[in-house]
């Protein structure tokens, strides 16, 4: 499955697939308190042709992914009908739920262009899907950075390179959610509404800085960071620890008013997984 994924994805940003992974920026200290912003692109672009000028192409090619990764992650669903297989997969957390729910967006997509091709239009900076069969309506409206960060989210759940863990969660619940806010309108054989997730910890995804091993102190089972750069109310930023020969990424999200995270939240929730964000350890 793996190399299907890479393969696949390769390629597609080869031909200037444009989605809204984090810009991950890394903050050094020195001794003397001041500190050194280091920045990066993570935005994946192609640097040849653009498939962004053929929306189609680039929806199937996602959805064959999607479609794929549902079946490895789901063997018995193997072979049954999309619909079949949206009412099959579990949805008893946010993992599950908001995966459910971006296949039966996709779903509803796909037919469209197979079955309906000229009831797929995007104009305006929106998505307008709307056609008919046996008696049921399909529409759907939605921005066109709403159906980024759709095609966002369904790459990373493909790709898995931010684990499954809280961080994960986190910046899912917010894609995820921006992604419904910008949905005008849907139906399909099922409702007239998208499901949503948990209202636990939700992550600013699209620009965050990783501060370096800032200085902490730790006091009655918590550890307090000495943090006082000042950042946007759109960007975010994360603590990368080590501690006790082990790796911890805390979005700041996480911590109290006071940047303060309770010892035992930190070992089960943040250990650092990777691959994404990469860790710059050299600076």
């Amino acid at each position: 499955m793996k190399s299907i994924v890479y393969h696949t994805l390769t390629m597609l940003e080869d031909v200037g697939m444009s989605i809204n992974y984090p810009d991950i920026r890394h903050v050094t200290f020195d001794d003397e308190g001041g500190s050194t912003l280091h920045c990066y692109a993570s935005c994946m672009m192609g640097t040849r042709v653009s498939i962004e000028q053929n929306q189609p192409m680039k929806f199937i090619m996602i959805f064959t992914l999607l479609d794929y990764f549902i079946d490895a992650t789901y063997p018995e669903l193997e072979g049954k009908s999309f619909s079949q297989k949206y009412k099959a997969i579990p949805e008893s957390n946010d993992y599950q739920l908001m995966l459910r729910e971006l296949f039966r967006i996709a779903k509803l997509i796909r037919n469209s262009l197979v079955h309906n091709p000229s009831s797929f239009t995007i104009k305006n900076d929106k998505l307008d899907v709307n056609y008919s069969f046996r008696g049921t309506k399909f529409c759907l409206v939605m921005s066109f950075s709403a159906l980024n960060d759709f095609y966002t989210a369904i790459v990373m759940y493909v790709k898995g390179d931010l684990g499954e863990g809280a961080y994960f969660h986190g910046i899912m619940r917010s894609i995820y959610s921006n992604m419904i806010s910008g949905v005008d309108y849907i139906s399909d054989e099922f409702s007239k509404e998208i499901n949503k997730p948990s209202d636990e910890l939700k992550i600013m995804p699209y620009v965050r800085d990783i501060l370096i091993n800032p200085t902490h102190s730790i006091r009655d089972n918590k550890i307090k960071f000495e943090i006082d750069r000042k950042h946007p109310e759109w960007q975010g930023f994360d603590v990368y620890l080590k501690k006790e020969n082990n790796e911890y990424l805390v979005p700041m999200e996480a911590l109290n008013i006071d940047k303060e995270i309770d010892e035992s939240d930190l070992f089960k929730n943040w250990s650092y997984v990777g691959p994404f964000p990469q860790i710059r350890k050299d600076l």
